[in-house]
């Protein structure tokens, strides 16, 4: 389905990822608090991986997932907080003691 879903130039989502995604679109998180408080356990738990130093292909192969999956949930990541690059990712991991420096 994926292959398929590429070949026609669209995007294809894990049915895992999609239950994420429809769950956080359910019970969104409140505005401003503690920006952590936004992430999903699975976001925290990449951010952490890829703040350790791990490439998006050892995170995915860390939690058996894809590498695209990864790169997906880094790009929500980035867009939730309203950061620009990963080096601004893995400043906010050491800021909210997500990763140790």
């Amino acid at each position: 389905m994926a292959i398929r879903a590429a070949l026609a130039g669209k995007t294809y989502i894990t049915p895992a990822l999609a239950g994420e995604v429809f769950q956080a679109m359910l019970h969104p998180p409140p505005p401003g608090g503690d920006p952590v408080m936004r992430l999903t356990p699975r976001q925290r738990e990449i951010l952490q991986l890829l703040a350790e130093g791990c490439s998006a292909k050892e995170v995915a192969d860390k939690l058996a997932i894809s590498p695209r999956t990864v790169e997906f949930h880094k790009y929500q990541l980035m867009e939730s907080l309203g950061l620009h690059h990963s080096a601004e990712l893995i400043l906010f991991a050491i800021k909210h003691g997500i990763v140790s420096s």
